[in-house]
């Protein structure tokens, strides 16, 4: 849950240092938890038997890391488009002196990890506006306890001395119009003010990335069968281990220790007639274990909406048939890039708070924020399509339907000036009539075609 303070509260230390507590016990536990399983620290890492000499396999199985790069190569696999008819060159500046390409990925992935991500905007030294994403267990968002929920406060935190485990903590506050900054020990009981500085930018300065309504990570609906996976494979390799080390079962046969290890060494057995010699070992249904496995890996996929692309019929599908089985990939993904498209607005508003105040009128409505899938493409297809509907739709039209073709406008000149070119080199017409390459005019008699 967000934390909500009414905006007639003063954001002053004590107000900070509960703020914090209350963080660090209801909220940074569930984070770190969304990031272990990301990482790969799953819980079968900690799986322990009673017996030491029974074999104890630790095997994940990432899928969650699996469906954050799904989503991520999805949606920003292709840069997302920043457009405009209004001129905002300078607003551009901004965004590439950022790498705006990687923060947009990085800024996504963030916020699949943890349900939520931030984005910090300041002025470095040389004067230049810079945005930087936040890890999200390094700041907490304050709002308004109004229905809309405005943001007003941002804490972000930090070590002193990374290099000490009981180091103090830095604390800034930003505001609409400052950034205040407080000194806290490592158990966020005593902070102390320590001075404040004004920005320009208007209002808090940080972008706030939502996933989805409940900030939860996109794999959190398929934790639980994340383990049951892991468990359930990990068992299996146990199994086959304790088979390959089945006892030997010898019945009828009198031998000591030295008769056992020499057999053993030797590789030979040697019992009387009527003894019997077999090996103990635990029944294992494979066919049933992998029926379990594999459905375990369909369920995970399907809740999760991110498609298993290791399955061979996706190398085979059509463009249509392709599009039916992203659909709940898509619906998804559609929903996350329009939460992602508003984040962006507020990055391009903070952008053009700056730019403003520098001389150049920019107006972040005016700046167009477009987030295209990266779907494969049946280039064939394509082209059969542009071929049919040549005469029925605009040039324009079917050029915008062109992957490959990212500036329609520039596809359309260049077309015409290699069609001049063209006309230049063979002779074709000389604007009073056409021709044919080798120099012959139709229409007209020979009179008109000796004066020419």
């Amino acid at each position: 849950m967000p934390f909500c303070i009414s905006k007639d509260q003063t954001m002053d230390a004590p107000l900070v240092s509960a703020i914090l507590q209350r963080w660090r016990t209801e909220e940074y536990p569930r984070l770190c938890r969304f990031y272990d399983y990301y990482m790969g620290n799953q819980d079968i890492l900690r799986k322990r038997y009673s017996d030491p000499s029974k074999p104890c396999n630790h095997i994940v199985t990432n899928y969650c890391d699996n469906i954050v790069n799904n989503y991520t190569g999805y949606i920003t696999g292709l840069p997302v488009t920043y457009k405009s008819q209004a001129d905002m060159t300078d607003v551009q500046d901004v965004l590439n002196y950022n790498d705006v390409r990687t923060k947009d990925s990085e800024l996504l992935r963030m916020a699949l990890i943890y349900g939520k991500s931030y984005e910090l905007h300041y002025i470095d030294e040389d004067g230049e506006e810079r945005f930087d994403v936040l890890d999200a267990r390094d700041g907490i968002p304050v709002y308004d306890n109004t229905i809309d929920q405005q943001l007003l406060y941002f804490i972000r935190f930090y070590p002193e001395n990374t290099l000490r485990e009981d180091s103090d903590y830095l604390v800034d506050v930003y505001t609409e119009s400052a950034i205040d900054h407080y000194k806290s020990d490592s158990g966020w009981s005593v902070v102390t003010p320590m001075g404040s500085e004004s920005h320009s930018f208007g209002q808090v300065p940080v972008t706030v990335f939502p996933l989805n309504a409940d900030e939860l990570p996109i794999f959190y609906k398929v934790m639980g069968l994340q383990d049951a996976y892991n468990t359930l494979l990990s068992g299996e390799v146990d199994d086959f281990e304790a088979f390959c080390d089945a006892y030997l079962v010898l019945q009828g046969v009198d031998a000591d220790e030295e008769d056992v290890a020499r057999m053993k060494e030797q590789r030979v057995l040697v019992i009387p007639e009527g003894a019997t010699a077999e090996y103990l070992t635990k029944s294992i249904s494979d066919t049933q274990i992998q029926n379990i496995l594999q459905n375990l890996n369909d369920t995970i996929h399907k809740l999760a909406n991110s498609p298993d692309f290791s399955q061979e019929s996706f190398g085979v599908s059509s463009g249509i048939a392709l599009r039916f089985r992203l659909l709940g990939f898509e619906n998804a993904a559609g929903a996350i890039a329009a939460n992602m498209v508003k984040a962006l607005q507020k990055r391009i508003e903070l952008i053009c708070a700056i730019v403003n105040i520098k001389g150049t009128e920019a107006l972040w409505r005016d700046m167009e924020i477009v987030i295209d899938r990266n779907i494969p493409v049946n280039d064939v297809e394509t082209a059969n399509m542009v071929n049919t509907l040549r005469g029925l739709v605009s040039d324009k039209t079917l050029l915008s339907q062109i992957p490959f073709v990212s500036d329609v406008d520039a596809e359309l000149e260049a077309v015409q000036e290699q069609k001049a070119e063209n006309i230049e080199l063979y002779g074709f017409g000389d604007g009073t009539g056409g021709g044919d390459p080798d120099g012959a005019q139709s229409g007209g008699g020979a009179d008109e075609q000796e004066e020419r």
